[in-house]
C-alpha cells in the first residue's frame, strides 16, 4: 500500500512531536455527524499509539440524529459535550472535519489550532500550526483511515466499524462524491467491522418526533420543475434538515432539493443535488450571503444564518423565502406561481 502524502505527514507529526502535543483536545464541528465522530476517534487512536498523546474528543451542540446517537452509544465512541471554558483552558487543540472560520464549531473563527484535518475546501482565513486539508478525499475519515493503515497500529473492531460507517454515511455508501481512496479505505476496514453493529446503526428505532418532522417535510414540500423544497419550521435537532433534504432528493423527477429548519435562533439550510457538477457548496455560500455561513461540496452543502430567538414569525418567514426564492432564481425559476404542493391533503 502506498502511503499518501498527508498520512505520512500526520504520522511524522504525531511520532516526533508527541510530548509537545499532549494533552490534546480534539474538536469536531457542532452536532457531529458520523464522518466527524469517526475522524476524531481515529485521530485519538493515532495520537495515543504513535506519540503517547492523551486526547479528549469534544463537540458543541448535540448528537441529534438517531443513527448518529446509536453509533456513538453502541460503539462506545469517547466523545463528550464541550464543557464551558474547556477550549480556553486547552493546552493543545485539533479540529477535525471543520475549520475555525466555518462558524460551525466552538473554536474562535480567527484562532490558530495546533492541527486541522479536513476534507472541505480550505477557507482563505484558515490558520493552523499544521493543516492537512484535502478536498480530493470524499470523507475526512478516509484521510485518517489512510494514516491508520500506514501506521501499522492495531485497530479495534469498534473503531473499524466507525470508520466504515463514517465513510459510508458521508458518501451514501460510496455512491456520492466517493473517490478510489474512499473505496480503498472502506474496503480495507470492512472485514474488520462488526456487521451486526453496522446494521443496527443504519436502521435505528426512531422517535415520534422524527415521524412528525418527516410527515411535515412531505406534506408541505413544493416542487418547481426539477426542484423540491420545504420549510420544516422549528426543530429539536438541526440534523433533521440534511436528513429531509437527502430523502426528498430521492423523488424520481427531481435533481435538486433545498430544505430549511429553525433551531436555537438560527435558520439552517441544506442543499442537495444529483448533479456531480452542481457545485452546491459554492451556490449555497452565495445564497446565504457569503462569508462563513455555509459551504460544502459539489453535490451537498449546508449552512446557517442567525435570525434570533426574539424575532417574529414574519421575520423567519421572510428569511426562509428569501433564500429559497434566490435559489429558484439561480435555476431559472423566477415565478413563485410555478411552485406546486403535490402532497398536501386533497392533492393526491
Amino acid at each position: 500500500m502506498k502511503t499518501s502524502f498527508h498520512a505520512a505527514r500526520l504520522i511524522s507529526l504525531l511520532t516526533k512531536r508527541g510530548k509537545e502535543l499532549s494533552p490534546l483536545t480534539i474538536l469536531t464541528h457542532d452536532h457531529p455527524d458520523p464522518d466527524a465522530l469517526a475522524s476524531a476517534w481515529a485521530l485519538a487512536h493515532l495520537a495515543q499509539g504513535l506519540g503517547k498523546i492523551r486526547a479528549r474528543i469534544v463537540y458543541g451542540g448535540i448528537i441529534g440524529r438517531a443513527e448518529n446517537r446509536l453509533m456513538a452509544e453502541r460503539l462506545l465512541i469517547p466523545a463528550h459535550p464541550l464543557r464551558k471554558g474547556e477550549l480556553r483552558e486547552a493546552a493543545h487543540v485539533a479540529l477535525v472535519d471543520t475549520q475555525p472560520p466555518f462558524r460551525n464549531n466552538r473554536f474562535s473563527p480567527r484562532g490558530k489550532p495546533d492541527l486541522i484535518i479536513d476534507h472541505h475546501p480550505r477557507h482563505p482565513e484558515t490558520q493552523a500550526d499544521f493543516a492537512l486539508i484535502d478536498e480530493s478525499a470524499g470523507a475526512t475519515t478516509t484521510m485518517l483511515g489512510e494514516a491508520l493503515r500506514a501506521s501499522g497500529l492495531k485497530v479495534p473492531q469498534k473503531l473499524a466499524t466507525a470508520i466504515v460507517y463514517g465513510i459510508g454515511s458521508e458518501t451514501q455508501n460510496l455512491g456520492r462524491e466517493a473517490t478510489p481512496r474512499d473505496m480503498a479505505v472502506y474496503q480495507a476496514f470492512w472485514p474488520k467491522a462488526n456487521m451486526k453493529s453496522l446494521w443496527k446503526i443504519s436502521f435505528p428505532r426512531r422517535s415520534a418526533n422524527f415521524f412528525a418532522d418527516l410527515a411535515r417535510g412531505i406534506r408541505h414540500a413544493f416542487t418547481a420543475r426539477n426542484v423540491i423544497g420545504v420549510h420544516l419550521g422549528n426543530l429539536r435537532t438541526p440534523d433533521r434538515v440534511a436528513q429531509i433534504a437527502d430523502f426528498l432528493l430521492t423523488h424520481e423527477k427531481i435533481s435538486w432539493s433545498i430544505v430549511t429548519g429553525r433551531y436555537m435562533g438560527r435558520l439552517h439550510v441544506s442543499l442537495r443535488t444529483s448533479d456531480p457538477g452542481g457545485d452546491a457548496g459554492r451556490l449555497l455560500k452565495r445564497l446565504l450571503g457569503g462569508g462563513n455561513r455555509g459551504g460544502g461540496h459539489a453535490m451537498m452543502a449546508g449552512g446557517s444564518v442567525e435570525i434570533g430567538l426574539d424575532k417574529l414569525e414574519v421575520d423567519w418567514r421572510r428569511a426562509e423565502e428569501k433564500i429559497v426564492a434566490a435559489f429558484l432564481n439561480s435555476q431559472g425559476i423566477k415565478d413563485a406561481a410555478s411552485r406546486v404542493y403535490p402532497f398536501r391533503a386533497g392533492s393526491l
